[in-house]
């Protein structure tokens, strides 16, 4: 039944992808806007999208538990995900400036423009955007500080200042709404959630335009895009999966199948786009960062499903 879901959803988002690379290719969607509609999903729809979610939420002892797994395992993906980029650039022997990107797309998946839909509609009722939201501000904490980091050869040091946006405040807000069970008025509530509706669609038509304007022709031929599609999609999900699953049970940690759903999932997802973005604007390898995140989107069509199968087959 869940595959059945991530198939149809992922059809939706084909089809919404395709509208935006069409309006892309027509120049009804031009770079212009395209820098709009990300800042216009990020900024404005996704946080009352995370704010809405959480306010209709009814928290409890379990589900902020499970947020807190969820988010401190965060970091020990990201850090099994930077070890393996890392080795696998050196056993490639990829130059320094296209380690940056293997390594760091590697760690960072589309969490919020293909991960937040999608854990939507597998988990509705908001639990499943509850955890990707947990996921996210851990991810962000990273990406926003080592990321730049890396991408910047050093030079800018720290990124502490990218974390104080209006999708943490969100987050933290949300989080203290469901924790301390705060009432917030309906027509607030209906309103903001609304709005928050449109980031669904509106990521997936920005993701097609973006695809089709960063000229990927000659991206798509490194062979270091292929390896790191199937270390993201495949290899690490299967191994952190089961890694998981014997922890939780060695320890005795009672997680939520959403939750490790989740957490597993998140790591499966395809290359992130901000990644794209920040290699242009700190001079990395951005050709190569758009040949990954090209490829490995269009290949998690076929992967995120089996990955779903494969946990919901460990889990029994």
């Amino acid at each position: 039944m869940g595959s059945a879901i991530i198939i149809h959803q992922l059809l939706i988002f084909g089809v919404l992808m395709v509208v935006g690379a069409l309006g892309s290719y027509f120049e009804i969607i031009k770079d212009e806007a395209k820098d709009f509609l990300s800042r216009f999903i990020i900024d404005i729809t996704l946080p009352c999208l995370i704010f809405s979610t959480f306010a209709k939420i009814e928290g409890n002892s379990s589900l902020l538990i499970n947020g807190a797994i969820v988010f401190g395992f965060t970091f020990i993906n990201l850090a099994v995900a930077l070890a393996t980029g890392t080795i696998s650039s050196k056993l490639q022997g990829l130059n320094p400036a296209s380690t940056t990107v293997h390594s760091l797309h590697t760690m960072f998946g589309n969490i919020v423009f293909l991960g937040y839909p999608l854990f939507d509609a597998l988990f509705p009722g908001g639990v499943g955007i509850f955890y990707a939201a947990a996921y996210q501000l851990a991810s962000n904490s990273i990406t926003f500080t080592y990321g730049i980091y890396r991408l910047s050869s050093g030079q800018k040091k720290s990124g502490l200042k990218s974390l104080l946006n209006i999708n943490t405040f969100a987050l933290l807000i949300g989080f203290s709404i469901t924790a301390f069970g705060i009432k917030i008025p309906t027509f607030l509530i209906d309103a903001l959630s609304g709005l928050g509706k449109a980031t669904s669609p509106l990521s997936m038509v920005y993701i097609g335009a973006l695809l089709m304007g960063i000229g990927i022709r000659q991206s798509v031929k490194h062979k270091s895009i292929y390896i790191l599609s199937f270390n993201k999609l495949i290899l690490l999900p299967i191994l952190l999966g089961f890694g998981y699953l014997w922890i939780f049970k060695a320890f005795n940690l009672h997680v939520s199948r959403e939750a490790f759903v989740v957490l597993v999932m998140q790591m499966a997802m395809p290359c992130q786009t901000i990644i794209v973005v920040m290699s242009r604007r700190y001079g990395g390898n951005y050709q190569l960062a758009a040949g990954n995140l090209f490829v490995s989107t269009i290949l998690s069509i076929a992967t995120l499903p089996a990955i779903f199968f494969y946990l919901n087959y460990l889990l029994g």
